[in-house]
């Protein structure tokens, strides 16, 4: 048998199948296929992957790929491949009146692999000049009905913003709108909050097994998930027990330093790792790109496993796609990154004042997708 690549001695970190070791991976067409049990075999190209680390393609689980739909939406392909990334989640950028769209011009089109949370609000996420309308009175039901008839695989729940700048007078009525619409189609709600004028104790009671807390690490304004002495709220860690998810999502003002410091120290670990990066963000400090926020929860003292496990084996879970993609066992879908633990001082920021010193940057050497090279470092040829 001739296979088309063979990755060899990589330090090869693959959590959904507890794998931390050095390790030869064999892709033949679109697959990732076992070893061979002798050495009777011939490659078509060996990637000597020795000094590297190999994970499975990651899996960016909150973005906002409504490429040339909204004035912050990204090239699918052109922000992910480069950056390691094969698999990504628009997270809300379009609502119903929009959504048709985002799965034919941005989903259907694009190499990655890639799902879509709908917008509770019809118009949604189309400008920063002016934020969507979340009143629950305007949701339109029939629309979504059409929707999920047609598009049922790329919709993975609903997606609602909560907080000063978004819910105003309503306050917590858009999540309990969202709640309603989860009860009425079966699917979880991904809930952003920021600058909210609840406490987490009034919020987190709402959400339920499989809904997604993004922004998880956000201090803006007078709430975040610490309490006066910094602990982490009762109310989140029981959110925790019953099934709640919560993602870092950095975005620009959404993502705490300090907050996730706290909550690592206390072994409050986010379940997933994503940028929520958008044009205004995107190769700039505080966000950048998915493998520099790796790099800052590993500095903040996330372990490494964990690190992976929530840009792999977790949002592909999440997308109901465990065994198909953030994995590197036999018969998943080939998608690879291949990277550096780069050692050399990093100053991470966020702007909300706080800095961190680092020594550790993950930097993209080779991504491939679906056994076909998507990009590859000029220094790591041959």
């Amino acid at each position: 048998m001739k296979y088309d690549f063979l990755i060899r001695g990589g330090h090869v970190v693959d959590p959904a199948r507890g794998i931390d070791e050095v390790a030869d991976v064999f892709i033949y067409n679109s697959k990732i296929v076992p070893a061979p049990e002798t050495d009777d075999y011939e490659v078509d190209e060996t990637v000597e992957a020795a000094g590297c680390y190999v994970f499975p393609g990651l899996i960016d689980f909150h973005t906002h790929l409504a490429y040339r739909a909204s004035d912050f939406g990204l090239n699918p392909d052109l922000f992910t491949l480069p950056n390691g990334i094969t698999s990504a989640v628009d997270a809300g950028s379009a609502g119903p009146g929009a959504l048709e769209a985002l799965i034919h011009e941005s989903i259907a089109q694009s190499a990655i692999t890639m799902r879509c949370f709908m917008n509770v609000a019809s118009g949604g996420m189309v400008t920063e000049q002016y934020f969507e309308n979340n009143d629950p009175a305007l949701f339109d039901i029939k629309r979504m009905e059409y929707l999920f008839e047609r598009y049922a695989e790329y919709i993975l729940g609903f997606k609602v913003r909560i907080g000063k700048n978004f819910s105003k007078q309503l306050r917590l009525r858009p999540l309990e709108g969202a709640e309603a619409l989860r009860d009425r189609f079966g699917l979880p709600v991904c809930v952003h909050v920021t600058l909210p004028e609840d406490p987490y104790d009034a919020i987190m009671p709402m959400l339920r097994e499989g809904d997604i807390l993004c922004h998880c690490y956000q201090k803006q304004g007078e709430y975040s998930i610490l309490d006066e002495q910094d602990r982490v709220l009762p109310s989140v860690l029981e959110a925790r027990e019953r099934g709640v998810i919560f993602d870092g999502a950095s975005g620009r003002r959404n993502h705490d330093l300090a907050v996730i410091r706290k909550c690592l120290d206390q072994g409050f670990c986010p379940d997933v790792i994503s940028t929520d990066v958008v044009i205004p963000s995107v190769y700039r400090k505080s966000v950048f790109c998915l493998p520099y926020t790796m790099s800052e929860y590993l500095e903040a003292g996330m372990p490494m496993n964990d690190v992976i496990r929530a840009v792999t084996a977790t949002p592909a879970h999440l997308m109901h796609m465990d065994g198909q993609i953030g994995t590197l066992a036999p018969g998943a879908l080939a998608d690879v990154a291949i990277m550096k633990l780069a050692e050399r001082p990093v100053q991470f920021k966020d702007l909300m004042g706080n800095e961190m010193s680092g020594n550790h940057l993950f930097v993209p050497k080779m991504t491939i997708k679906a056994g076909q090279i998507a990009y590859r470092d000029i220094e790591f040829t041959f």
